[in-house]
C-alpha cells in the first residue's frame, strides 16, 4: 500500500474515532453518574477518564502523526497541504485544550474520589459534583467537535484531488 494512501486511512479514520469514542461519556455515561452518589459517581467518573485517556492519548499522537507526514508530503503551498496541517492542528489542539481547560475540574474530582465519605458528601450536598460532571461532559462536547472537525478536514483534503 502506498504510504500517502495509508497516512490518509490513518488520520482521518483515527480522528473520527476519537470523535466517536469521547462522544460515548458525554453522551451515554455521565448522565448516568448525575443522580448517583458522590461516593459512586466520582469513582466510576475516575474509571472513565483513565481508560479514555488510555485510548485518546495514543490515538491522537497518531492521528497528528499521519496527518504530518501527509502536510510533509503535499505540495508547498497547495490548499491539501493547508487542510492536512488545520487537520492535525485541531485533533492535536484537544490534548492542551484538556490540560488547560478540563483537568483542574479533573484533579477536583479525583480527589474526591480518593477521599474521605465525609469530603464526598460535603461536595454531593453542595452540588459540586454535580457541577463538575456536568462541566466536564459540556467540556468533552468541544473535544469531540473538534476530533470530528480534524477529520472533516482530512476528509476534505483527500476529496479535494478527486473533484
Amino acid at each position: 500500500m502506498d504510504s500517502i494512501i495509508a497516512a490518509k486511512l490513518i488520520s482521518i479514520s483515527s480522528a473520527f474515532i476519537l470523535s466517536g469514542y469521547m462522544l460515548s461519556p458525554s453522551q451515554n455515561t455521565l448522565p448516568l453518574l448525575y443522580p448517583q452518589p458522590a461516593s459512586v459517581s466520582t469513582v466510576l467518573f475516575r474509571g472513565v477518564f483513565n481508560r479514555g485517556a488510555a485510548l485518546v492519548i495514543p490515538v491522537t499522537a497518531l492521528s497528528v502523526a499521519a496527518s504530518a507526514y501527509l502536510v510533509y508530503a503535499s505540495p508547498a503551498g497547495s490548499t491539501e497541504r493547508t487542510l492536512y496541517a488545520a487537520s492535525g492542528a485541531v485533533t492535536f489542539a484537544m490534548l492542551p485544550m484538556t490540560q488547560v481547560v478540563m483537568m483542574p475540574g479533573i484533579h477536583r474530582l479525583m480527589d474526591l474520589s480518593n477521599g474521605e465519605a465525609s469530603a464526598q458528601q460535603k461536595a454531593a450536598a453542595s452540588g459540586e459534583v454535580l457541577k463538575l460532571l456536568k462541566a466536564w461532559a459540556a467540556q468533552n462536547w468541544v473535544r469531540v467537535a473538534m476530533s470530528g472537525a480534524g477529520g472533516l478536514l482530512g476528509l476534505y483534503a483527500m476529496l479535494l484531488k478527486k473533484l
